[in-house]
């Protein structure tokens, strides 16, 4: 338990401001920040760079958009909070279903703060889908299906006022593929953007609040399928392209910054703290990890096990043509018999699971940068007895770290066992064996539908990828001037929002504040306190529409096939 350095003070020094705001930039990394800042095309941004503190914002590992969005919402790692990836199996099968906000295992910051009477507000965080009840106002994520669906708000009875306000709010978009689809797509991401500029500006001027949280997702977006047409320094850099598209791209950053100015004069006096969930870099090759580990004998296909998955997709096909989805079989499965029904062949319906040998197989992928083992007594038809799971670990270790690009280079740093990366009662969840360090370059991709014959294929549009080094920018009243800090952890930033705020932090977190964001004459002793055991609440089993739609909605943004 931590020390409760309050007692010994005396007294704790309220805060020069009782309110803060937290401004998510999904995606944003000073390497490219610094440059349009340079080029006058983020001049808002630039300003407070300048006169905040800055730096860069570590990751979690892997550096995923769902498990960081959760660290920071929770102060602590997936092995405490639950979120590996999109995706989580289903116990006896070998299927894989989304996650969305009830697997979050945690208390979560509005909830804290909701716990001291702060009233919050807090739209479109990842992994705020189904909105957990607070003292305030939320709008769901991208997780969200539709804004029919129920959850898209707390309370419920929001969601007329939303419709009200923002009658043509739209929740996410699919990513560009084609030169054909740029400027439709970039005009998509302008709706978002002004959607929730308006509703930004709504709740900011016309709602009560303490604490207000808004993620922007749009550069993420671009980065993800553009990177190879704005950015010069990317090795497949399209100058024709450029030429052409390099404009309205850079509006839409200008446009963001637009939002981020009106943000901050709105912001009353309050702190103001910019985080974002990840970094971003060039990709030059996806790397399929189930054709490696079939190459190299971990993974076995069944003998025709492709013709069946091409017969499976012409019955999926057949049926969805006939009005029959395949996903509402597995509803009906789980409403009779839960998830000990899809054990009886469930399996058949899934495009990856059809396909693989499992009785002769070790190890597959279905996660980002993850390798689980086909373990006997957890796994459906595991092959690898308890006594040999080490053995078989240490061995994926040694192969992975030789796995070399088509130029020869060495594309793994460190491979890891889930006990070497994560602590915490949900550690048995991830999956067995993660690449932890890697060619930034390099995507993998984990293969859900068919499995490709190469390890390695161009990007593609496919053409910028996360990297572990997002971005921290602070401003406000509490907070030094034109500083540059290192060594920030996006689990920080809970325990430092709650010592600005004069709250107390649960001490089972796993960040740690940062001091040197606030000014040298505004102490921080912060109050610790023991946390309290907390278990999730199950909600309304979700249906397989739902399910399906959050799938869809997943595949579109690239993070399933």
């Amino acid at each position: 338990m931590r020390t409760d350095l309050s007692s010994a003070a005396g007294n704790v020094p309220s805060p020069t401001s009782n309110r803060a705001v937290v401004i998510g930039l999904d995606g944003a990394t000073w390497t490219l920040l610094d440059r349009l800042i340079a080029r006058g095309v983020m001049p808002t941004l630039g300003r407070l760079r300048d006169t905040g503190v800055h730096g860069p914002l570590m990751s979690v590992i892997p550096p995923m958009t769902a498990t960081a969005w959760t660290a920071y919402q929770t102060g602590k790692g997936p092995g405490k909070h639950g979120i590996f990836d999109w995706t989580e199996p289903v116990p006896g099968t070998y299927l894989y279903r989304p996650i969305d906000s009830t697997r979050v295992q945690s208390r979560t910051l509005f909830e804290h703060l909701g716990a001291h009477g702060k009233r919050v507000a807090t739209v479109n965080l990842p992994l705020t889908f189904p909105a957990r009840p607070i003292n305030g106002i939320a709008v769901g994520d991208m997780l969200t299906p539709a804004k029919e669906t129920p959850g898209f708000t707390f309370p419920d009875s929001f969601k007329a006022e939303l419709d009200r306000v923002v009658p043509d709010y739209v929740i996410d978009t699919h990513l560009c593929e084609s030169e054909a689809d740029i400027l439709p797509f970039l005009e998509r991401l302008r709706s978002m953007i002004e959607g929730r500029r308006k509703l930004v500006r709504h709740l900011m001027q016309q709602e009560t609040w303490d604490f207000f949280c808004m993620v922007w997702v749009e550069m993420d977006r671009m980065q993800h399928c553009l990177w190879h047409i704005f950015d010069d320094q990317h090795p497949n850099f399209d100058a024709a392209l450029n030429r052409t598209y390099e404009k309205p791209i850079l509006e839409i950053y200008t446009l963001l910054d637009t939002c981020v100015a009106e943000m901050v004069d709105l912001s009353a006096g309050a702190n103001i703290y910019f985080i974002s969930d990840h970094g971003f870099g060039h990709c030059r090759y996806k790397v399929f990890l189930n054709t490696w580990l079939a190459k190299e004998g971990f993974l076995k296909f069944k003998e025709g096990g492709r013709a069946q998955r091409d017969r499976l997709r012409k019955v999926r096909g057949a049926l969805d043509r006939l009005g029959v989805d395949t996903r509402k079989i597995l509803d009906v499965a789980r409403k009779v018999g839960g998830d000990r029904a899809l054990t009886i062949g469930g399996d058949s319906l899934s495009r990856f699971a059809a396909e693989i040998d499992w009785e002769h197989t070790e190890a597959f992928c279905h996660g980002t940068n993850s390798i689980r083992i086909n373990l006997q007594g957890r796994d459906r038809q595991g092959s690898v007895s308890p006594e040999r799971y080490a053995e078989v670990v240490q061995r994926l270790k040694d192969r992975l770290s030789q796995v070399t690009d088509p130029e020869g280079n060495r594309v793994i740093q460190r491979v890891a066992h889930r006990s070497e990366l994560y602590t915490g009662p949900e550690t048995d969840m991830a999956a067995d064996v993660l690449i932890a360090d890697h060619d930034d370059s390099i995507w993998f991709y984990y293969s859900e539908g068919a499995v490709p014959d190469a390890i390695f294929e161009p990007s593609g549009w496919a053409s910028g990828n996360h990297k572990p080094d997002g971005l921290f920018l602070a401003v406000g009243p509490d907070i030094q001037h034109g500083q540059r800090i290192a060594g920030a952890n996006i689990v920080d930033i809970l325990p430092t929002l709650l010592a600005g705020m004069n709250i107390a932090i649960p001490d089972d977190v796993d960040g740690t504040i940062l001091r040197d964001v606030f000014r040298k004459d505004r102490i921080v002793r912060p109050l610790w306190r023991e946390a309290e055991a907390w278990t999730a609440t199950a909600g309304e089993a979700r249906s397989g529409a739902v399910d399906a739609a959050i799938t869809e909605r997943l595949r579109g943004l690239g993070y399933l096939q």
